[in-house]
């Protein structure tokens, strides 16, 4: 796997604004922040940033100030496909029969869903007749056929003028569904894996689900060496892999020593989707089992998802309504007053059949802002922090280990003071946003470079035949 660092001369002669074309799956959304980070980032280096996204936010979702500051929904063009096209797949086989979305009260007649979807069949074969037979075969698009997604997407994209350098994905998924876009738009793709698409999607679509894209995408980021290894087993040959952790500003993340005293109530701190993956149930339970041995600790939770009303339950069940706090999303500005307060992180991430997490930024965050942090020895996350220098990793599911070592940050403020400088300094040398976007932007040099160079061997090719 490539580290995409060292290059300082090609850096140096880097000048050039790029056009860039960025896919995503939904946009904004509250959680992706370091696809924010990325995109901002890029347009502070001077590169020019349209973004592709299948769907629009969740109308109660907050968002981000930068969405704002940046104009960034002026640069976003929705696929603005039917929800049952794009957001549910539903097939529209058979003709004759009906489609009933989730949480509609009626349903659509398949036969007036073609039709509303022939003036983007008409403009797609006008323009792009092999891709849009493709786009209408399930051996090529699979699901994405048969709910006419595709054709949405490649409609829409058959209607942009601009020409860009360089295509970007995020997320296997997205990029898979935008798999005709290099040959539509001619230039190549970069694709980033996160979590989730290397490890529960493909635990459910199959192991084969991106032969089809590894052989067309031109270069894959992965935000640390585990996640790479798992990419590399689903089939990425080892050549388009770039080392690219997700970063963040760290003048946003202001560091502050913890020096708390031994009567000070302790604050945990958690960021993270309400998801299993993410272990809540048993830093709750520690919690429960601290304060039961005499300590004033709370618990403060950022994040939404489907565990909201079990955790509720759990937290109901402890008798800590008084403890744990469940604050919900929050954007940025609330998760540093969050972080500034507190004394401790926790990410206590499990496995879930076999799923297992690709970086955990939120563990940058907090080393970022001084705070000692405690992680399980789970996917990536000892990639992310320093084991025994800026915190501490336990086992996965292991209730006790947690409270042992919650119990000696509570009874040693003044290591988790210590822990909290190495933990700023490991991040500002690894996961510095500024840093990491000059080496995206390589990467994207790399790519531009060799898809020069293919075209000059296939023209020679064709002009020795």
């Amino acid at each position: 796997m490539r580290l995409c660092r060292g290059f300082p001369d090609a850096l140096a002669r880097m000048a050039r604004p790029l056009r860039i074309a960025m896919f995503l799956g939904r946009f904004p959304v509250i959680s992706e922040t370091f696809i924010l980070r990325q995109i901002t980032g890029l347009l502070d280096l001077g590169h020019s940033v349209d973004i592709f996204a299948n769907s629009r936010p969740y109308p109660s979702s907050p968002v981000h100030a930068e969405v704002a500051n940046y104009r960034l929904l002026e640069r976003t063009t929705y696929m603005d496909a039917p929800p049952e096209t794009i957001d549910w797949e539903m097939p529209v086989i058979p003709l004759t029969g009906r489609t009933w979305p989730p949480g509609s009260a009626t349903s659509v007649h398949n036969s007036v869903r073609v039709a509303r979807a022939l003036p983007k069949f008409l403009r797609c074969l006008s323009k792009a007749p092999r891709l849009t037979f493709q786009a209408l075969s399930p051996t090529q698009f699979g699901y994405q056929a048969a709910s006419l997604s595709a054709l949405y997407r490649l409609g829409k994209l058959c209607s942009v003028a601009k020409r860009y350098d360089v295509l970007h994905a995020h997320f296997g998924p997205v990029a898979n569904s935008f798999r005709f876009a290099p040959q539509l738009l001619r230039a190549p793709l970069c694709v980033s894996f996160h979590g989730y698409d290397f490890s529960t999607q493909p635990r459910q679509e199959g192991a084969g689900m991106y032969c089809k894209l590894f052989k067309i995408v031109d270069a894959v980021t992965v935000n640390s060496q585990y996640t790479g290894s798992q990419v590399k087993k689903l089939g990425c040959p080892a050549g388009l892999l770039h080392l690219l952790p997700v970063g963040l500003d760290p003048a946003e993340f202001p560091f502050r020593e913890r020096n708390r005293g031994l009567s000070e109530p302790v604050r945990i701190l958690t960021v993270a989707r309400l998801v299993p993956i993410k272990g809540y149930e048993y830093v709750i339970r520690a919690v429960a089992q601290l304060r039961e041995q005499g300590c004033e600790i709370g618990y403060d939770i950022v994040g939404d998802g489907p565990l909201k009303e079990p955790l509720q339950n759990l937290i109901r069940e402890l008798n800590l309504g008084e403890a744990v706090t469940l604050h919900g999303s929050l954007d940025s500005s609330g998760i540093r007053k969050l972080l500034d307060r507190s004394h401790i992180f926790v990410l206590a991430s499990v496995s879930i059949d076999g799923d297992q997490e690709g970086q955990g930024l939120a563990l940058q965050e907090a080393q970022a802002a001084g705070l000692p942090v405690i992680a399980t020895d789970h996917g990536a996350l000892p990639e992310g922090m320093r084991a025994g220098e800026s915190g501490f990793l336990v086992p996965e599911r292991d209730v006790t280990a947690l409270v042992e070592r919650l119990k000696y940050l509570v009874a040693h403020p003044e290591q988790g003071a210590s822990m909290g400088q190495k933990g700023r300094a490991f991040v500002e040398k690894n996961f510095d946003i500024q840093r990491l976007n000059h080496k995206l932007s390589l990467i994207y040099e790399m790519m531009i470079e060799n898809q020069g160079k293919q075209k000059g061997e296939q023209a020679i090719s064709r002009a020795g035949h």
